[in-house]
């Protein structure tokens, strides 16, 4: 009796151990396949982002790729325009032939730019802003602070002057050459009763002025400004004989009278001047001297025409005439 109820016993905790040895089992089987569950899902959750991140790298890489040639494109488009640069050889420049060439005698050096390229409001509103600023008589001792007074604004001038200044002062002529002042002709005597006294007379010093320009300055100018203006002194006959002759009559629109004030009246004369002729778009033309006493308050007429926006040009060939 007493050994069957410890085979019972025995059996009983067997029967416990066993059962306690299937929970633990159960346990650590149901952990284990836990982890490994959530391991696979770590994995593919890992595995999945990185796969996103590949695609999402080919689709940005493939969209680079496509848009990269219009980004160079674009960028060529922002780039500044430089000229091509062509070898002259390549490119040569277009020969001069006999129907090419001036009729008249080479102009003195002068702006000669072109504005045919340019829109027509642009060309009249330059031609309404441009002042053709004339020095009668030189050249004389100050000619060249004249020039030096243009260069600082950087206008130009032209110089209409006598046969015997330009050989009494001929480093102001050569000066005037160089600095691409314009260079005109205002006769040999200066006198009414001898250069008028026929129109043989007045080809005669025009001739002679002419030839002695050229021979100090290089320069052969047709243009010109008889002593005391056109009017009225110059006859049809005489006017004629100018033209036939190839030479060109210049005369001017605005006296500054400086011949007259001596003093910095002449100033306010010209501005008065300028006043009435705001809506006129022909070339305005100044009369002026070499004096001392217009040197000497040049200055300030040339800050006013700066001030209005005025362009001061030499006078050349492509510019009409102004006349009496």
């Amino acid at each position: 009796m007493g050994k069957l109820k410890r085979r019972r016993r025995v059996k009983g905790a067997l029967t416990v151990i066993f059962l306690i040895g299937l929970l633990v089992l159960g346990i650590f089987v149901t952990d284990t396949a836990g982890k490994t569950t959530h391991l696979k899902e770590h994995e593919t959750s890992k595995y999945s982002k990185e796969g996103l991140r590949s695609n999402k790298d080919y689709i940005g890489d493939k969209k680079w790729r496509a848009n990269k040639p219009k980004q160079a494109a674009a960028k060529e488009n922002h780039q500044p325009n430089h000229p091509v640069q062509t070898s002259e050889t390549a490119n040569p420049a277009p020969k001069q032939t006999a129907a090419n060439q001036p009729a008249s005698p080479q102009a003195p050096t002068g702006d000669t730019s072109s504005t045919a390229s340019q829109p027509a409001g642009t060309q009249e509103e330059n031609k309404a802003k441009t002042i053709y600023l004339t020095f009668d008589d030189g050249p004389s001792a100050i000619s060249g602070d004249i020039i030096a007074q243009l260069e600082h604004y950087q206008f130009k001038a032209t110089f209409f002057m006598i046969d015997g200044n330009i050989r009494r002062f001929p480093d102001a002529v050569k000066l005037m050459a160089a600095s691409g002042e314009g260079l005109g002709l205002h006769s040999v005597s200066h006198r009414k009763d001898i250069f008028y006294a026929s129109k043989d007379s007045v080809i005669g010093e025009l001739n002679q002025n002419r030839n002695t320009l050229m021979e100090i300055s290089g320069v052969n100018s047709p243009l010109a400004r008889t002593p005391y203006g056109s009017s009225p002194y110059m006859t049809d006959e005489y006017k004629a004989a100018v033209k036939e002759n190839g030479y060109i009559l210049w005369d001017w629109n605005i006296d500054s009278k400086d011949w007259y004030y001596k003093d910095e009246r002449y100033i306010q004369s010209v501005i008065d001047q300028l006043n009435n002729m705001a809506g006129y778009n022909g070339p305005r033309v100044i009369l002026m001297h070499e004096k001392r006493e217009t040197l000497a308050h040049l200055p300030q007429l040339l800050d006013y025409l700066q001030s209005q926006g005025y362009q001061c040009k030499a006078i050349d060939r492509s510019v009409a005439p102004v006349q009496f």
